[in-house]
């Protein structure tokens, strides 16, 4: 059974640099924050960093001494089973109900579940909608 919940996920940026992601994961590492999903890429001369931690306040707080930018944005977080189609499933769940996913990251081991983050602006919604898959 998935678990699906609204999450708060730092959007980090800063200008691109050589070291740019060794000093993000360091200031958040002295913070003692652990980061629990992390998706970057350059943008526009920038670092653009989406980071779900275990403490964003604190992160956010370790985030200025790199330079930057920091805002917080809710985005739906889904733990399902690691197995082949899940994500076409999801996807065609919140499709089909007419809400659209703006970004996505997700990690996948080989663990028995995979985390998918999704961005929308209808992520009480999108919760509600996966409730119980």
């Amino acid at each position: 059974m998935a678990k699906v919940e609204i999450r708060n996920e730092i959007l980090f940026k800063a200008p691109t640099r050589v070291g740019l992601l060794a000093d993000v994961t360091e200031a958040l590492h002295g913070a003692r924050v652990n980061i629990r999903a992390i998706g970057a890429y350059d943008k526009d001369d920038m670092g653009e960093f989406l980071l779900i931690t275990s403490n964003n306040r604190d992160a956010s707080e370790a985030l200025k001494s790199v330079g930057g930018d920091a805002d917080i944005t809710p985005v739906v977080v889904a733990e399902v089973p690691n197995q082949p189609g899940e994500l076409a499933v999801i996807s065609r769940k919140i499709a089909d109900a007419g809400f659209n996913i703006s970004q996505i990251h997700a990690s996948s081991t080989d663990a028995d579940t995979v985390m998918i983050v999704m961005q929308t602006e209808h992520a009480a919604q999108v919760v509600d909608l996966l409730a119980g898959l």
